[in-house]
């Protein structure tokens, strides 16, 4: 079965709520109007996308939005299948993430998959590659089969994207960060959502290119 969430989330609305409360009248336009022309900077710590999305520099890379929408589709463990995840976050105009994670049927599989993910000029790190736009990493973790508790390991390919989905722009946040991006949401969707019963081998932070 498949678990989506959809849904639209109004940032800064608690803040303006605390300036209000602690500095009066006076910091609620002061707050007011510092939003008018600097919206308050998203933040996904409310458990959006099963919590894989919460990290400062997803809400870097969406930009200041009063704003913002995340979609997320989730899979569990079935048939033999281990857990998979997909993600989309988008703030204004072409400040948007994808992310998205999910276990091949082997290592040469993951393989395959990584080399067509990877667009050409990518830069390598360990385990993994990105360029100015695409961050894609391999990693291989233990799961428990559902019902028989069997552990095996699943290859996992992860792959973030910056940028509209069917708008892929011309720059990008960079490969230092979407190597970045595709280490810290890996990790945390091996963490949070993927069971992991093992530790992983991840590439050392900040990512070393080859």
């Amino acid at each position: 079965m498949r678990t989506t969430r959809t849904g639209a989330r109004q940032a800064g609305a608690a803040a303006g709520v605390l300036v209000l409360l602690g500095s009066g009248l006076a910091g609620w336009h002061a707050y007011l109007d510092a939003a008018t022309d600097h919206p308050p900077a998203v933040s996904l710590t409310h458990g959006e996308c099963r919590g894989a999305l919460a990290d400062e520099q997803v809400g870097r890379l969406l930009g200041p939005a009063r704003t913002v929408r995340v979609e997320s589709d989730y899979w569990p463990a079935q048939d033999g299948r281990p857990p998979r995840l997909r993600c989309f976050a988008a703030g204004r105009g072409e400040h948007a993430l994808s992310f998205e994670v999910e276990a091949a049927r082997s290592a040469d599989d993951r393989a395959d998959a990584a080399a067509r993910a990877l667009p050409n000029g990518a830069r390598r790190f360990d385990n993994g590659g990105a360029d100015h736009r695409t961050g894609v990493l391999r990693f291989d973790c233990v799961v428990k089969t559902p019902g028989t508790g069997e552990e095996r390991t699943a290859y996992y390919l992860a792959t973030v994207k910056a940028g509209p989905r069917n708008k892929p722009p011309a720059t990008g946040p960079g490969a230092e960060t979407m190597a970045e991006l595709a280490v810290v949401l890996s990790r945390q969707a091996a963490e949070q959502v993927l069971g992991c019963t093992g530790p992983v081998d991840w590439p050392a932070t900040p990512v070393q290119f080859a």
